[in-house]
C-alpha cells in the first residue's frame, strides 16, 4: 500500500467481461442488465468503496487506476459511449467463430499478466466475470502476491470462487450497486434496502472497532449519561446519543450514495431500539437536525438523506424528474441516456422553454456578458422558483453560442436574435455532442429530443443535422 496524506491507498486494476455479466444480469431482470451497461460510474463509486474496512482496517481508500472493458460491439455497440465516458479503455471483441465466441477471455488474461508486471505494482487485480476459464489466471495472481477481487452472477464454479481472495457478493452489488436509490432516481423502496450488519458471509464480518466504539459509549459517567437537551423535548441520554451517531455514521461509510431516511429509520429501529416517536423528537428528521453528525450532513431534499459531503454528491431535488418521469416516461428515458452521457441538463422541456426564452430576451433587452447573463437568468429563474442551477444555465448559454450563434453581436436595439434561432442552435449543439460520445440518433430518437429541447416542430429532424 501506498502512503498518500492521511491514507494508505490501495492501487487497483479493473477488468470487466461485458458480455458475461450483462447476459447474466439480464437473465435475473433486464432493468439490472441495463443499469449495469448505462451507468458504470454509479456502480464504480460503490466498487471503490467495498469492504476496505473488513479487507484493510480503517483509514484506507481504494484507487482504481486502470479499467478495462471487453465488449462484443456488433451486439452491444450502445453501451460503448457510457464506458468510455467513464474513463474506461473499451476493447472491442467482436465474434471469430459462427458459434459467437469473441476473445474477450484472452484479452482479458493478457492484461492482466501485462498488470502484474507494470512498473506500478498493483495491490488488487478485480475482475467481473463468472467464467471459471480464469482460474488459472487468479492462482497466478495470488502467487505474485497479489489480491483478486471477482463478481460472478449466477452459478459460480467452486474452484473459481476458491481461487479469488475476495468473492463480491451478488446480492450485495445488485442491491447497493445496481437498485439502491440514487440521485437521478430516488423512489423509496424500504424493502430492498440491504442488511449491511448482519450475515453469515465473510464480506459482511463487522470488525472489532464497533464493539470497541459501543464499550467506551457505555462507559461514559453517568451523569453524562442522564443529560437532556436543553431547550427541546428530546430524550436522549448521551451514551445513546453516541450510539445513534455512531450507527448513523457506519451507515452512510459503507454506502456509496446519499443514504435515504427509510433506511436510516431501518437501522436506527433494528440496532438502537429506536421509540415510534424518535426519543420525544417527533419525526426522524427533527432528531437528525439535533445530532452533531460533523462530517456527516442532513439534506431536508425530498425523502431526507445523510451524506458525507467528502465522498458523496449533494442531494438534488427529486420530486421534479420524479414529475418529469411519471407523466412522461418514454421522454424521460431517453432524456436521462442523453444527459448520462453529454451532461445535457436533466430539465423538464417546460424548464428549457422557459429557459431559452429568458435567453433570448436578455440578449434583446440587455446585450450579452457571459457572467452577467447567467446572473440575472439566474435570479429570474429564483424569482419564478425555477429549479435551474447556474451551471445548468451556463451549459445551455455555452451550447447556444457553440451551435451557431455569436449572442455577443446582440444589442437592445438589435433584433437579428429571436427565439427560433436560439432554439435551433442549442438543438444543433446537442445534436452534436451525441455524435461526439458516439450516440446515433434514429428518426424516433431524434424527434424525442425536439420534443424534450423544445425546439421549432417544423423543422425537419435530417435539416438539423450537421
Amino acid at each position: 500500500m501506498t502512503r498518500f496524506q492521511n491514507f494508505e491507498e490501495i492501487y487497483s486494476a479493473l477488468y470487466v467481461d461485458f458480455d458475461n455479466i450483462y447476459t447474466r444480469l439480464a437473465e435475473q431482470e433486464q432493468a439490472l442488465a441495463r443499469t449495469f451497461a448505462t451507468n458504470p460510474q454509479r456502480w464504480m463509486r460503490w466498487l471503490e468503496g467495498h469492504a476496505l474496512r473488513m479487507m484493510y482496517g480503517d483509514g484506507v481508500r481504494r484507487r482504481i487506476l486502470k479499467r478495462c472493458c471487453y465488449l462484443n460491439p456488433i451486439r452491444y455497440h450502445e453501451f460503448r459511449p457510457f464506458f468510455i465516458r467513464t474513463a474506461f479503455q473499451v476493447v472491442d471483441c467482436p465474434p471469430l467463430t459462427n458459434y459467437g465466441k469473441t476473445s474477450a477471455d484472452i484479452h482479458l488474461v493478457m492484461d492482466c499478466m501485462d498488470a502484474l508486471a507494470h512498473v506500478t505494482r498493483f495491490d488488487e487485480i478485480i475482475i467481473l466475470s463468472g467464467d471459471a476459464d480464469f482460474t488459472p489466471l487468479l492462482l497466478r495472481i495470488q502467487e505474485h502476491a497479489r489480491r483478486s477481487l471477482v463478481l460472478s452472477v449466477g452459478y459460480t464454479s467452486p474452484a473459481y470462487a476458491a481461487a479469488c481472495s475476495w468473492r463480491i457478493r451478488e446480492d450485495w452489488f445488485i442491491a447497493q450497486a445496481l437498485e439502491e436509490p440514487h440521485l437521478e432516481e430516488n423512489e423509496p423502496r424500504e424493502e430492498r434496502i440491504p442488511d449491511l450488519r448482519h450475515s453469515d458471509h465473510r464480506e459482511s464480518r463487522a470488525p472489532d472497532e464497533r464493539s470497541r466504539a459501543t464499550a467506551a459509549s457505555e462507559r461514559e459517567p453517568h451523569e453524562q449519561g442522564n443529560r437532556q437537551d436543553k431547550g427541546s423535548g428530546i430524550s436522549l441520554p448521551g451514551y445513546k446519543r453516541a450510539r445513534l451517531i455512531e450507527s448513523i455514521k457506519r451507515l452512510v461509510e459503507e454506502s456509496s450514495v446519499p443514504v435515504p431516511l427509510p433506511s436510516v429509520a431501518q437501522v436506527l429501529r433494528r440496532e438502537q431500539d429506536a421509540s415510534p416517536d424518535w426519543f420525544n423528537a417527533g419525526t426522524l428528521r427533527d432528531l437528525l437536525e439535533s445530532l452533531d453528525l460533523t462530517p456527516i450532513e442532513f439534506s431536508p431534499i425530498g425523502q431526507g438523506f445523510v451524506y458525507d459531503p467528502n465522498r458523496h454528491d449533494r442531494p438534488e431535488e427529486s420530486g421534479l424528474r420524479d414529475d418529469f418521469r411519471l407523466h412522461m416516461p418514454a421522454l424521460y428515458d431517453f432524456a436521462l441516456k442523453v444527459h448520462r452521457l453529454t451532461d445535457v441538463p436533466l430539465l423538464k422541456p417546460e424548464h428549457y422553454s422557459i429557459l431559452l426564452n429568458m435567453l433570448t430576451d436578455e440578449v434583446k433587452h440587455h446585450g450579452f456578458s457571459r457572467s452577467e447573463i447567467v446572473r440575472h437568468i439566474e435570479d429570474r429563474c429564483e424569482d419564478e422558483e425555477l429549479p435551474v442551477s447556474a451551471s445548468q444555465i451556463s451549459f445551455v448559454v455555452e451550447a447556444v453560442i457553440r451551435g451557431g450563434i455569436n449572442l455577443s453581436a446582440g444589442g437592445k436595439t438589435d433584433t437579428h436574435i429571436d427565439l427560433k434561432k436560439v432554439r435551433r442552435a442549442f438543438l444543433q449543439r446537442v445534436i452534436e455532442l451525441c455524435k461526439l460520445f458516439q450516440l446515433s440518433l434514429n428518426p424516433a430518437e431524434m424527434a424525442l429530443l425536439q420534443e424534450w429541447l423544445q425546439s421549432d416542430k417544423r423543422v425537419e429532424a435530417q435539416q438539423l443535422a450537421p
